[in-house]
């Protein structure tokens, strides 16, 4: 795993300048750093060693020097297409997946992408045509950001280096409405007004002179077939066990994250069968008993005789938060991020890879909601009125917003209920209105707040029924929440993770099913589950779905509260995009309740992170 940019331009880059950028993202690969440059490019890469540790390092020329790559990600299929290379000509001086992409780019082109099995992003320059190209996985495991400045075009894994860079700290107005409403910025959007996240499934071309990349999409999720037969369970075992055994291939320790639920004690399970030695799990206990899991995690760990860690899950003081929050290459308000950077920063102390479990729950319906999709109660009567009522109300009744819930249409109350924070609700502690500053809203596009979800979701059909719920969760939820939270808080502490229920073998059967061969009966993961009851511990599979919480309210009340409190008081004095009377209201009644969580933490990251970036709106 590594940290790549490139500067690609037509005219003189200082060099210092470009170094101190790559320098940005050392974290993201602390074992070694490579630069080179020519005619204008620069190329620079940040490695974390996982393969080929002696012979793989970047940048890395093709065999006959016209193409320079760097890279992030690894190729699971990597072993396959050098064969097919071979047996076409091609010559290969090391044994990386890093100069398969190369000697691939020589023969395939663009399609390269398509041929490609794992999870990545790279640039490519061609040092005959003076083109460069780029690409990012199908689902978006690896990121990759570009930005243009005056004639040269930055492309960079994450947003750090852009702190370096003058010119790109002012924040995205409509950016702050989409981290207030879904927990993240979703693509191609940046919290940064001048910077762009090429989206999953997309490959880019840029000449000099020719301004901005050209973006297109090589892959999107596809559409249910009806026609599809759901694998039998020996065929879908033999996927994820196949789809597991590569995603083990390391030069260096590999361990997985065990959390005691089905997903992660199957990866174990299956992992089992490829170790010569007992797998090394790593599972995190919360002192909170309702949201601990580490003694089925024990038991899964007892059931497979690994080399078991549990590891004690630190106490988080303010000080500690508000560093990780301002590391962040941007704003990401899933608080979950938090116990799970410090798993990954434990978890690093004995391997430099671990696998999990993310993934499964999206492709397999592994969530409650797909069981209601479409069929939620009906509108209250006279439900045009009744919201009417409540918007026109001078003031906001608490509990308001669990009726005003009842008076939407489906669509909005899906989107009221389940996938956004904050929206255009006039209605107290989710109206969009209420918290942004009035010099911001005209700006921010309050209206059109759940816009950059319903563009995933419409492709996919007018009625937002199971199917297209799922396909949309895997662009939106997926992509830009789970995958980004791994990712980033795993490489805060440069730990590769692996994500096997995302392997193209998987994707590629179960994707195209239909809803109704993965919920079978009311059953969320029908598919998985014969496996899980012959496989694992009855304590595993016989209980309810279990998320990985974090008790917020009380966080914020208890041991974050000055986290919150200088965030307010900073903010007030140096980041006008938020109401902040209506923010102090929130926190007085959470110090009182403990019952106001994202509403107010949503905010509260955004400031905390814009105090250590010295961004301005």
């Amino acid at each position: 795993m590594c940290g790549i940019i490139a500067f690609l331009h037509n005219s003189e880059l200082p060099a210092p300048l470009a170094r101190q950028a790559l320098a940005s993202l050392r974290h993201r690969g602390p074992d070694a750093c490579g630069e080179w440059s020519d005619e204008h490019v620069f190329l620079g890469h940040q490695r974390l060693s996982i393969i080929d540790l002696h012979t793989g390092g970047q940048p890395m020329h093709s065999s006959d020097e016209r193409y320079v790559i760097v890279f992030n990600g690894e190729i699971y299929n990597y072993r396959e297409l050098r064969c097919e290379l071979q047996r076409s000509g091609a010559q290969f001086h090391t044994q990386s997946d890093t100069e398969v992409i190369l000697e691939g780019y020589r023969r395939w082109g663009p399609t390269v992408a398509e041929r490609l099995n794992g999870m990545f992003a790279f640039v490519i320059w061609d040092r005959s045509e003076r083109i460069a190209f780029g690409a990012r996985d199908r689902l978006g495991i690896k990121p990759l950001c570009w930005a243009v400045d005056g004639d040269v075009v930055i492309v960079s894994s994450t947003q750090e280096p852009f702190s370096q860079i003058t010119g790109f700290d002012q924040l995205d107005p409509v950016a702050i409405r989409d981290l207030m409403t879904f927990d993240y910025v979703p693509t191609p959007r940046s919290i940064r007004k001048n910077v762009r996240k090429l989206e999953p499934g997309s490959r880019f071309h840029w000449r000099p002179g020719r301004g901005q990349p050209q973006v297109e999409t090589y892959w999107r999720p596809p559409h249910a077939d009806q026609s599809q037969i759901a694998p039998s369970e020996e065929e879908l075992e033999e996927l994820l066990d196949r789809a597991v055994s590569r995603q083990m291939i390391s030069d260096v320790p590999i361990g997985v994250f065990l959390s005691g639920g089905i997903d992660s004690s199957l990866l174990v399970a299956l992992m089992a069968r490829h170790s010569d030695t007992p797998v090394k799990t790593y599972s995190v206990a919360f002192a909170e008993p309702g949201v601990d899991e580490s003694a089925i995690a024990e038991r899964v760990a007892q059931e497979f005789s690994t080399d078991h860690c549990v590891l004690r899950a630190e106490e988080i003081g303010a000080e500690a938060l508000q560093e990780l929050i301002g590391s962040l290459d941007e704003p990401f308000c899933d608080v979950a991020l938090v116990p799970l950077h410090a798993l990954s920063r434990l978890t690093r102390k004995h391997v430099k890879v671990a696998l999990c479990g993310d993934g499964a729950d999206e492709v397999f319906g592994g969530y409650p909601k797909y069981l209601v999709a479409g069929q939620s109660a009906p509108q209250l009567p006279f439900s045009s009125l009744m919201r009417r009522s409540l918007e026109a109300l001078p003031w906001r009744p608490r509990g308001a917003g669990h009726l005003y819930c009842r008076t939407l249409p489906a669509d909005e109350r899906l989107g009221f209920s389940t996938i956004s924070r904050y929206g255009d609700f006039p209605v107290f502690r989710k109206d969009l209105n209420q918290l942004l500053a009035p010099e911001l809203r005209g700006h921010a596009g309050v209206a059109d707040y759940f816009e950059p979800w319903e563009r995933h979701r419409q492709p996919y059909g007018a009625t937002l029924d199971t199917d297209v719920l799922m396909r949309a969760d895997l662009r939106t939820y997926l992509s830009e929440n789970c995958l980004v939270k791994t990712d980033r808080a795993s490489m805060l502490a440069s730990l590769e993770v692996r994500v096997p229920f995302l392997d193209e073998l998987v994707l590629d059967r179960v994707l195209p099913l239909h809803s109704a061969q993965k919920l079978r009966n009311g059953q969320l993961k029908a598919l998985l589950l014969p496996m899980a009851k012959r496989l694992l511990p009855r304590e595993v599979w016989d209980r309810p779905k279990h998320g990985f919480e974090v008790p917020l309210p009380a966080k914020l009340a208890g041991p974050w509260r000055p986290v919150v409190e200088q965030a307010l008081h900073w903010g007030a004095r140096n980041l006008p995009v938020f109401n902040y009377a209506y923010l102090q209201r929130l926190h007085r009644i959470n110090l009182s309740e403990t019952s106001i969580g994202t509403e107010l933490w949503n905010p509260v990251v955004l400031i905390t992170w814009a105090m250590a970036q010295r961004v301005r709106v």
